[in-house]
């Protein structure tokens, strides 16, 4: 009974009462303290165990951790020096683009231009002949619409571009062997100078895409403006250079030396785009044309007033220079100094017509462009011996002042139009302007088998026929600007909307300036008056706060 009082303590009355009624249930105590015991020993065993496994595990851990660490640090430092390694070749191919430029810009001379119209005078060309040439070198563009499915094909456009760059010099290679042996075939300098072109128009698509992906998008705006900036003085440059190299030799020798220094400045070109690195090319979109065409009215606009703005220019284009040399005889010492000239004003008007675009939007910089043009050529009508030494120095103004704006922004404006579509607008936009130039080309061209001969006096002046075409394409650039008022662009506000507004904040500005001296006088003389009104405690510095207000007031 002792045990069974004892034990009757730590039990409740009801399993008490049932010890003592079924006494076969009466728990062997000394059992029960034995498993007590081992279970107290496996208690701490288990603890102990459970310590040491969980220091054996954080010291495992810690161990995985270092050898994880190191093994993320050896990767993160790999892709690092890999990224390294990107941005160094970019850079240095960035590089290589700007020297490369520059071999380009000095070879480029010859294929455009008062140079090319001097080389295509000797080797026989007429008035129809250059007018043929540019309208080839315009309906080139057209082949641009077959280059994304040659590349898509290919898979690279680098071993694209450097074959028909090297195609394209060699063809000028040829001119210039045929210079120096004294062929001087009208016929075949057409055959070799048009495919020289149809070359140019396949690499400009290629390689514009090859620059796109190359150049980061961040640094694009920055790359390209500085490229430009060098590549526009060495264009300065090389323009005095050939003009006087054909000042002092205006024969055959002279456009043998300018097509010698340009071949082998375009060769030297070839080599260092050789080295250019070329990205992974990217995806290009296909859109058929006609589908493209139909399916927006603001498209049809854009392409209508492209196609007659390019038939407008091209329509007298080719026949500035031609009235240059033949008619009114100028040397080309002069031609440089105009060109040099125009050249700097379009250098700082390229800024500044990019700030006005901020403000009133690249169709109206465009508009503006486009009347200074219409201007020019109408200008060129009055353009004879007499006058010449006046008006060819407002021409190299009004020039700068027009093709630095329609460049500009002219390019720009199928970007605004398109939207989502815009990469292909583009390509399409200027495959339109270069068919319409090329019909443009052609109709001056078979103008001026009864014009050149034309000879008359207006007022004094010994006019010439050709010059009708010149009055013909300003009235052709008049009815264009009307075009373009038809295009809708985003963000666009009417250009007399933003003359008014600014003439009215300058008129405003004007009569705040009047009225704020009377104003503040006003406001120093009241002040002066009150002064004996101030307290006698308030100090210095509280009169000097009080002149201080009217100080800084805005004048």
């Amino acid at each position: 009974m002792r045990d069974s009082r004892y034990y009757s303590r730590s039990l409740s009355q009801n399993q008490y009462s049932s010890i003592h009624r079924y006494p076969e249930r009466v728990p062997d105590f000394n059992l029960m303290q034995k498993v007590y015991g081992i279970i107290r020993e496996y208690g701490k065993i288990w603890r102990r165990s459970k310590k040491g496994v969980n220091t054996f595990l954080s010291i495992f851990t810690k161990l995985a951790n270092v050898k994880k660490s190191g093994i993320l640090k050896a990767d993160s430092i790999e892709k690092k020096e890999t990224i390294r390694d990107e941005e160094e070749i970019v850079r240095r191919s960035l590089t290589v683009s700007i020297y490369e430029g520059i071999g380009a810009v000095i070879y480029a001379l010859v294929i455009q231009g008062v140079f090319f119209t001097k080389i295509a005078l000797e080797f026989g060309a007429d008035a129809f002949t250059l007018s043929l040439l540019l309208g080839i070198q315009y309906l080139s563009q057209v082949f641009q619409l077959v280059v994304p499915t040659l590349v898509t094909k290919l898979g690279k456009r680098k071993p694209f571009v450097l074959v028909l760059v090297l195609i394209g010099r060699c063809l000028w290679l040829t001119v210039l062997i045929l210079a120096i042996f004294g062929v001087t075939r009208r016929d075949l300098f057409v055959v070799i100078v048009s495919c020289g072109f149809v070359c140019s128009a396949l690499i400009g698509n290629a390689w514009t895409s090859w620059m796109k992906d190359l150049v980061p998008q961040r640094r694009m705006g920055t790359f390209f403006g500085f490229r430009n900036l060098v590549h526009s003085f060495v264009n300065l440059i090389f323009t005095w250079v050939y003009s006087m190299i054909l000042n002092r030799w205006p024969n055959r020798f002279g456009i043998q030396w300018v097509l010698g220094i340009s071949v082998a400045a375009g060769f030297v070109s070839l080599v260092v785009l050789a080295k250019q690195y070329e990205p992974p090319i990217k995806e290009i979109q296909s859109v058929s044309f006609l589908k493209l065409f139909r399916s927006n009215k603001d498209y049809q606009k854009l392409l209508t007033f492209g196609g007659s703005w390019n038939f407008a220019i091209l329509f007298s284009a080719s026949f500035f220079s031609y009235h240059q040399l033949e008619n009114l005889k100028v040397n080309f010492a002069l031609i440089g100094y105009l060109s040099m000239f125009t050249s700097l004003i379009t250098m700082a008007f390229y800024w500044i017509w990019g700030r006005i675009a901020d403000k009133i939007g690249h169709k109206n910089i465009l508009r503006i462009g486009i009347a200074i043009a219409c201007f020019t050529a109408i200008m060129w009508f009055f353009m004879t011996p007499e006058t010449m030494g006046t008006l060819l120095w407002v021409d190299a103004v009004t020039s700068a002042l027009a093709w630095s704006a329609i460049n500009l922004a002219i390019f720009t404006l199928p970007m605004l139009v398109g939207g989502e579509s815009a990469i292909v607008l583009v390509a399409f936009f200027g495959a339109v302007n270069g068919l319409f130039g090329f019909i443009g080309s052609l109709a001056g061209g078979l103008l001026s088998h009864w014009l050149v001969p034309l000879t008359f006096t207006m007022g004094g002046l010994s006019m010439q026929g050709i010059q009708f075409l010149f009055l013909g394409s300003g009235l052709l650039r008049l009815g264009c600007l009307m075009l373009l008022n038809r295009v809708s662009v985003v963000g666009h506000i009417r250009l007399r909307t933003a003359l008014f507004e600014t003439m009215t904040n300058i008129t405003r500005r004007g009569a705040k300036e009047q009225a704020e001296p009377s104003i503040a006088s006003g406001i120093v003389e009241k002040i002066d008056g009150n002064r004996e009104n101030l307290p006698k405690n308030r100090g210095a510095n509280e009169e000097l706060s009080e002149r201080t207000v009217v100080r800084d007031k805005p004048t």
